[in-house]
């Protein structure tokens, strides 16, 4: 059997962030019940019982709007198709003003394991520039409550290189991820708002960032992603090592047998095609394999093994010779201070 991620896109929000990009549409009940009925169905048709599933992700959108009858219903579908790994790890995405004690508990019994709260700031200023519906309060009283409730698995998401953010804020933000200790911190800079002079400003946030958590004891393992010991995202793992996942639902991507698909990111599209009794996946150019092992792996700070660059001499000894990547051990990586190069760094291979 092969080890193999599901990631489940459920693609509803009750109001749409403007620093979102991932394929999302405004919330409404019918709408979702139809739209899991397809997602069933899907799953029905990419059965495949050679496939193990060690690691089911259910992201958006805003799927902590779902009911935890719906989530037991989703993963039971999956189980009847898929084998699924003892030791899994199922993960949901869910935004602190969805969630309350009872349901958290419930998540928890219905076979959820890992929550990725999109905090993004416990500064309520941020929070308002961010145009989030939730207060910092109500981040805290979500962490909270979901250790209470029985996850020991909590992964953080923090948002830098807002206009209100300083210093001094950002200190007071990881003064509370000491106190709440979770397992895993994603931060991420905030993309397509313009703002003045805001690559320097946002690297240096950034860099404060990750000295603050390496500080706080947590393992910097991915450009945006960090980790206490043991605790990295084992399902987001799989897109960087190069290894096999299924995406489904609108948008989703997903990588089986060295191939490359996604899926229409339209319901209509999504429909038609399950509809008509076929995979709804969109016609995608195939990237090399060496090259998607490049594009992948280098976000890992570990880096990827040398023998991956075999195809692209060239580019390599000039970017190891200019200190852009460096040799960490049998790997090769970018240096921690070139990460946020490393787009341009990627541009040599492409």
């Amino acid at each position: 059997m092969i080890k193999t991620g599901f990631y489940i896109h459920f693609p509803f929000c009750r109001r749409g962030c403007f620093y979102c990009h991932f394929f999302k549409k405004k919330h409404r009940q019918l709408a979702a019940d139809e739209y899991l009925g397809y997602l069933a169905r899907e799953i029905r048709r990419r059965r495949d019982p050679g496939l193990l599933l060690d690691t089911v992700y259910i992201g958006g959108g805003s799927p902590s709007l779902l009911t935890p009858p719906q989530i037991s219903a989703l993963l039971e579908t999956t189980a009847k198709n898929f084998p699924i790994d003892k030791k899994n790890e199922i993960t949901l995405e869910a935004n602190p003003e969805d969630l309350d004690a009872p349901q958290l508990k419930a998540f928890l019994r219905a076979g959820v394991n890992r929550l990725s709260i999109g905090v993004q700031s416990f500064q309520d200023r941020d929070l308002r520039c961010l145009k989030r519906t939730h207060s910092a309060a109500q981040a805290l009283q979500a962490m909270e409550q979901a250790r209470e409730a029985g996850f020991t698995n909590i992964s953080l998401d923090l948002i830098i290189g807002l206009e209100t953010q300083t210093s001094r804020s950002m200190e007071r933000n990881f003064r509370q991820i000491e106190t709440l200790k979770p397992a895993h911190v994603s931060v991420y800079i905030l993309e397509g708002v313009p703002r003045q002079a805001a690559d320097e400003r946002d690297a240096r946030l950034y860099f404060q960032a990750r000295q603050s958590l390496l500080d706080l004891g947590y393992d910097h393992y991915e450009v945006s992603n960090f980790c206490r010991p043991g605790k990295a995202s084992r399902h987001n793992l799989k897109y960087w090592k190069n290894q096999p996942y299924i995406g489904l639902g609108p948008s989703a991507a997903g990588f089986l047998d060295g191939r490359d698909y996604r899926n229409h990111p339209d319901l209509k599209k999504y429909y038609a095609g399950l509809d008509k009794g076929i995979l709804p996946e969109q016609k995608t150019a195939p990237l090399q394999p060496d090259l998607r092992r490049i594009i992948t792996g280098l976000r890992l700070l570990d880096g990827i093994p040398a023998s991956a660059f075999k195809s692209f001499s060239a580019p390599s000894d000039f970017l190891l010779t200019e200190g852009f990547l460096i040799r960490k051990g049998k790997n090769i990586a970018v240096p921690a201070d070139k990460i946020l190069l490393l787009n341009e760094i990627l541009g040599y291979f492409v």
